[in-house]
């Protein structure tokens, strides 16, 4: 994720074109993989397990080397020396820029400190972005009066979108919205010891990019057949949620809303998460003690 952030303040900055962007991420992807991928050319586990812990995630609010010392096929030890050879994406990011001749690694790093100033982070808040980890960076673009459990609840759908729909998605920072207007939207609310709801609300080429990558099939538009497919991926979200939190408070899933035409959806207090896949813009819309109307 900190590639994408970092690389498009540079681009809006003036510091790199959009197609030298573009290409530093191509160059990029050369340098990145998968954990499975690495687990096994090391020989420390099969094809077959590999992709055996690869579909599990589908289903489950797990990472990858979680899921594989839980299974016995790792270590932690071995995950952790996975995860040394992986790369960091902050790190392998600027080896492609700096790789490409696009800027030095002076240039680059002088960036960050001029990205740091733009956002008003810290120097903790810094080490999160570069971490790449998505539980420590969603936290630094959602208002800190968040409750926790909210806070989760996007969390888990931010992790979810990640793995089952692009893993360079990328987010904005959140507000605070009590309705918007929206043509396209689906959502599912949960009730039992609170209320709570998600939502996704998106441009036209978003929406289609969930739909397709989730129902693993071509959509032409956004029609109650792309929407259903959208209201499905919520669902499992929700399904992941209401999993993580059995133990602290009991909800149960609703069935899910989805409406092609253009409506005013209302939350209440409602949290609005820009979130960017495939390059195009969609809302993930969150409301705890409380549920979305449209």
């Amino acid at each position: 994720m900190i590639n994408q952030l970092f690389g498009n303040y540079l681009v809006k900055a003036g510091m790199l074109t959009l197609d030298q962007l573009e290409r530093a991420f191509e160059t990029q992807k050369k340098v990145r993989v998968k954990l499975g991928l690495i687990a096994v050319t090391e020989k420390l586990m099969t094809l077959e397990q590999s992709e055996e812990v690869n579909k599990l995630q589908a289903v489950m609010d797990k990472r990858f080397g979680d899921i594989a010392v839980e299974k016995g096929y790792l270590t932690d030890d071995q995950v952790g020396r996975l995860l040394g050879l992986q790369g960091n994406q902050y790190l392998t990011f600027a080896q492609a820029v700096t790789d490409n001749g696009f800027m030095t690694l002076k240039e680059f790093e002088s960036a960050f400190v001029d990205y740091q100033k733009a956002l008003a982070f810290t120097t903790t808040d810094m080490e999160a972005l570069k971490s790449g980890d998505s539980d420590r960076i969603v936290p630094l673009f959602v208002p800190e009066d968040c409750e926790e459990l909210q806070l989760e609840h996007v969390l888990v759908a931010v992790r979810t979108l990640l793995r089952l729909i692009d893993n360079d998605a990328y987010i904005g920072r959140a507000s605070w919205v009590s309705s918007l207007q929206a043509k396209g939207v689906a959502f599912q609310c949960l009730a039992g010891d609170t209320k709570a709801a998600i939502g996704i609300v998106g441009t036209e080429e978003a929406l289609l990019s969930i739909a397709g990558a989730f129902a693993k099939e071509e959509f032409d538009k956004v029609d109650l057949d792309s929407l259903d497919a959208v209201a499905e991926f919520i669902n499992c979200i929700n399904g992941m949620f209401a999993t993580k939190i059995a133990s602290k408070v009991f909800v149960d899933m609703l069935p899910p809303i989805y409406r092609e035409e253009t409506v005013t959806v209302t939350g209440g207090r409602m949290l609005k998460l820009p979130v960017y896949v495939n390059g195009k813009e969609m809302q993930l819309l969150s409301t705890f003690d409380g549920i979305i109307n449209i």
